[in-house]
């Protein structure tokens, strides 16, 4: 088994990964420890798993960004994807009900059966949770990695804050080949939760064919203040003027000519593309695939 990991979490996180390690020791596991130094890497080092052989499963150690990258990384492998959840929100957890403690987890990593999931793509890159551009793209981006590290969800707080205070957003233009719909923030989700234990999308499931699109009009502070109303009592699909559609392919841009700003998109979590950008479902069915350890 490699275990490969992000060593930016806190102390407590690091226990955690410590407590899951030791546990899946006692049990006769053999664990070997990759430490990631950037962005990248995870990547790399799962992909390097999947050729060599050298791994029955890889597990990703760090926040949902970090697991991103073990993913694409073992894309198309038979090698599985486990999960020890050390970042800050960890939503893949929440979303796939991954065991508190850390001896159930060791355990569910040794013994656990891997599903095939269904993952979307964007921009050729696989993503597992959502997509996410407007204010939800540029609040991840002034996220400060410092403030993050020391303060947790705070931080997310605090960029949340800026964005709402902040000048207006550009205006997006959002398709799926037979609809288009003007917004400031645009969701394309792929599983139920968000940000947390926030329920964005009750339609959407890791395991099911499609995906779901939030298009939220919203790029004001009372807009985007009532939209965060609605989002915190897991009520933000229901809200007026907000477009929910599920589909197979998703087009996001920038409307009218503002290419002069490049606005970014956030994939799992993490600020990794800017606009214009493609989104596709990825079922179970096509290749490359990718296998959770899932209780």
């Amino acid at each position: 088994m490699t275990v490969i990991y992000n060593p930016t979490a806190g102390w407590r996180r690091r226990r955690k990964l410590i407590d899951v390690v030791e546990a899946m020791n006692r049990h006769g596991a053999t664990v070997s420890l990759r430490e990631t130094t950037g962005p990248g890497d995870a990547e790399q080092f799962a992909r390097e798993a999947a050729a060599t052989g050298s791994a029955e499963i890889v597990v990703a150690a760090g926040g949902d960004g970090t697991i991103n990258e073990v993913a694409n990384g073992l894309a198309g492998s038979d090698v599985p994807l486990g999960v020890i959840p050390t970042g800050t929100a960890n939503v893949l957890a929440i979303e796939i009900g991954l065991p508190k403690s850390s001896e159930a987890l060791g355990l569910l990593l040794l013994s656990g059966t891997p599903r095939q999931i269904g993952a979307g793509r964007v921009n050729k890159r696989f993503f597992l949770l959502w997509v996410g551009a407007g204010f939800d793209g540029r609040l991840v981006r002034a996220i400060d990695p410092m403030m993050k590290r020391r303060f947790g969800k705070l931080a997310f707080v605090w960029a949340g804050i800026k964005q709402v205070f902040g000048r207006s957003g550009p205006r997006l233009m959002v398709s799926d080949g037979t609809v288009s719909f003007d917004c400031g923030w645009v969701v394309v989700a792929n599983a139920e939760h968000y940000a947390g234990t926030y329920r964005l999308a009750p339609s959407a499931q890791l395991d099911a064919v499609g995906l779901t699109t939030l298009c939220v009009p919203a790029r004001t502070r009372p807009g985007l203040v009532l939209a965060l109303v609605g989002l915190a009592v897991g009520r933000l699909e229901k809200m007026p003027g907000v477009h929910v559609f599920k589909g197979d392919t998703v087009t996001i841009r920038l409307a009218d000519d503002q290419s002069a700003q490049l606005d970014p998109v956030q994939v799992d979590g993490d600020d990794m593309l800017t606009l214009p950008v493609e989104v596709e479902c990825w079922d179970v069915a096509k290749a490359p695939q990718i296998r959770l350890v899932m209780p």
